[in-house]
């Protein structure tokens, strides 16, 4: 069972989307809970990392799973408490891809601040995948051409 669990609607293609996730140190861009994102190798399952989150914390975490141009589990601990961050995509569409982030608390005291972390958990990840659609979309805007963009543009009115 996830804890938290946030989706939306990107109107951008899921190779877009990818890139965005897969560049750890542009996280910031659109995770604005964090200052700073780096790993310690290539974006791949048993990569390690670290986030800095704006608040000062410390964040290390592991690449538990890559599935390219689908999905990425990462661990992290924050203070005692271990999270598993699961960010999942799927085609609707040319032109649309829904995107899935959901996160799951855990480890010895986490019943203790299961309810707060919950709640900022929701707030951030909810912020972060509104920057994250944001981002795509203009990114795959830029990168049409204008032809492109008329018939894009067309087909949603």
């Amino acid at each position: 069972m996830n804890d938290v669990n946030v989706q939306i609607v990107v109107k951008s293609p899921p190779s877009e989307i990818w890139k965005i996730w897969s560049d750890f140190s542009q996280a910031p861009l659109w995770d604005t809970d964090v200052r700073h994102c780096e790993l310690e190798g290539p974006f791949q399952a048993g990569t390690h990392g670290k986030c800095v989150l704006k608040n000062g914390l410390n964040m290390p975490l592991k690449l538990e799973a890559v599935s390219l141009h689908e999905s990425y589990r990462n661990t992290a601990k924050l203070l005692w408490i271990d999270l598993e961050f699961d960010h999942r995509m799927r085609r609707l569409s040319s032109e649309e891809t829904h995107v899935i982030h959901s996160a799951r608390i855990s480890g010895p005291l986490s019943f203790l601040y299961r309810g707060l972390l919950r709640k900022a958990l929701t707030a951030a990840m909810t912020k972060a995948l509104d920057n994250l659609c944001s981002l795509a979309e203009q990114r795959t805007n830029t990168s049409r051409s204008p032809a492109e963009k008329t018939a894009a543009h067309l087909h949603l009115v």
